[in-house]
């Protein structure tokens, strides 16, 4: 399976490359505007109750964060339609009269296999892009609070001094004089943290493709083109090739896979203990159940009738792909943006 994916990495890379620009450019944002917006700003109003502060923080880097989310979608959809190729199919189907009955049904079967592929992985690509940016972010969000708590903290006369000051004043009155300057999440280790992000859009969505193939063939295997199935056939379908996905340790192997021999005791060894915890956790996994649904549910709403043969699921299925894989209001992602659930997620984070 992981030679799959590197394979389809290598065959792709100039899709994948342009995606990493996107990537790239998606970190910077979040790092411009989670610190600009949250400290800079909250930096003029430091009189503010902590409780006033968190919800200032809270608000402002996730505004910053839904914006990234949607800046990455572009590349994840590329490499989804490159490695579930629908239109290439379609388009030998239409155009090559001589293919032999064999043939045609030999296409039908892989254009069925990729068209189900293709809104599994939308689906599953998109909600735990979502996850876990939003998590990040809590965890960001959260630290940007406690370095604010911490400033508080010190002797009036201190705040006013300059941050070089400062610095020499902790080292010569030791480790218990208390500098934001010191905190663990100084800006590199907020780059490595973020780079999950990337790790995700440009190596794990490769592999995830590679599971849903797996999966959703396993699945099919046993539907002929001419059987009769109704919506809720279809839906236990997408329920059963993602319980086959959904296994323990997904999130954490697609994101932020760790090695056992690590220092787990480096600053950014926990920021990504607390994430892989986080996205592992029982909360986690019941708003990712809750995210596919948005996803599922546009893609059979494509679907006029509530029972017909597999073979006319196929293109309205396909025909699906440019809705669920819209970023405009009331598509799958902004109604997952803004769910109550994902919300909740993100607020339990925070509070983690």
């Amino acid at each position: 399976m992981l030679a799959s994916a590197w394979e389809f990495a290598k065959r792709h890379k100039g899709k994948i490359i342009a995606g990493g620009v996107l990537v790239g450019s998606a970190i910077a944002y979040i790092q411009s505007s989670s610190k600009n917006e949250a400290l800079q700003k909250v930096n003029t109003s430091s009189e503010l109750p902590n409780q006033a502060r968190r919800h200032y923080i809270f608000d402002s880097t996730h505004r910053s964060c839904d914006q990234s989310i949607t800046d990455l979608i572009p590349s994840i959809v590329s490499q989804i339609q490159a490695r579930f190729d629908v239109e290439a199919i379609q388009e030998k189907l239409k155009n090559t009269p001589d293919l032999t009955a064999d043939q045609k049904i030999q296409l039908w079967d892989q254009l069925k296999k990729n068209v189900f592929c293709r809104i599994v992985s939308v689906a599953f690509g998109f909600s735990i892009l979502t996850l876990t940016l939003k998590a990040q972010i809590s965890i960001l969000a959260a630290d940007t609070c406690a370095q604010f708590e911490q400033r508080n903290k010190q002797p009036t006369w201190q705040n006013y001094l300059p941050e070089s000051m400062n610095s020499m004043l902790s080292s010569k009155m030791g480790s218990n004089s208390s500098n934001p300057a010191d905190n663990p999440m100084d800006v590199g280790n907020r780059r490595i943290f973020l780079q999950c992000v990337q790790y995700f859009t440009l190596r794990g969505i490769p592999e995830l493709m590679e599971y849903v193939a797996e999966s959703v063939s396993a699945e099919l295997q046993n539907w002929k083109l001419t059987d009769v199935k109704t919506k809720h056939e279809m839906r236990d379908l997408f329920d059963k090739v993602s319980y086959k996905i959904s296994f323990t340790g997904l999130l954490t192997k697609l994101v932020a896979p760790l090695d056992g021999d690590v220092d787990s005791s480096s600053s950014v060894m926990k920021l990504l203990q607390k994430l892989t915890n986080n996205l592992e956790s029982s909360k986690s996994i019941h708003v990712l159940n809750s995210l596919l649904d948005f996803y599922f549910s546009a893609a059979l709403r494509m679907v006029e009738n509530e029972e017909q043969s597999l073979v006319k699921y196929v293109p309205s299925f396909s025909n699906s792909f440019p809705v669920l894989t819209s970023t405009s209001f009331d598509s799958p992602l902004f109604n997952s943006l803004y769910s109550s659930d994902i919300h909740q997620f993100a607020v339990y984070v925070f509070n983690s």
